[in-house]
């Protein structure tokens, strides 16, 4: 915060608080236009039974093991869990934002807001392409809002303390994303 700022929140706090909750609803709405562009780039080429058919597949099963999350749909590939085109090309759209954010002011916390978002944009994806409705505002995605907390859930400790998802893991869940980050150019 500006040195002319600090002990003026009471007077600058509603602008602050405003431009933070527009930032947060351009980061979500971006993440959530990016699974729809992903998803109709999956679809290109099938014919509507082609669509339905896959599009169902993806809601056989609950959030903790979704086709969508594996290569290839393929669950016996649970190493590369979260590592689908799908989610991958998805999750980078985080890392596209703040890529011009300095290292120095990154959060040294994992990325699971991000990813839990990243994946709840993609079921929404599935969603609109199975019952044709439009996009809108990712932002006031009631179902996305009520779900998250059981998204969360797959990145948190079990019951004996340990991580679902390894160190080892994220590691590759994250490389998987940044290699579709596009490069910066000085």
């Amino acid at each position: 915060m500006p040195n002319e700022m600090k002990g003026q929140y009471s007077q600058f706090g509603g602008a602050i608080r405003e431009m933070a909750i527009e930032i947060l609803k351009d980061w979500r709405n971006s993440i959530g236009d990016a699974a729809i562009t992903i998803l109709d780039q999956i679809l290109d080429g099938k014919n509507e039974d082609e669509r339905k058919t896959f599009i169902e597949a993806q809601f056989k099963s609950t959030y903790q093991d979704r086709p969508f999350y594996y290569p290839d749909n393929n669950a016996k590939r649970s190493k590369e869990v979260f590592q689908s085109r799908i989610v991958s090309e998805t999750f980078a759209t985080h890392f596209e934002i703040i890529k011009n954010i300095p290292d120095d002011s990154h959060s040294e916390a994992l990325p699971k807001a991000a990813l839990v978002l990243s994946i709840l944009a993609i079921d929404r994806a599935f969603r609109l392409s199975h019952n044709g409705i439009p996009p809108g505002d990712f932002s006031s995605y009631q179902r996305a809002k009520n779900s998250g907390t059981i998204i969360h859930q797959l990145f948190e400790k079990d019951e004996n303390g340990r991580g679902r998802v390894s160190a080892q893991l994220w590691s590759r869940i994250i490389a998987a994303a940044k290699a579709y980050v596009k490069p910066q150019y000085y």
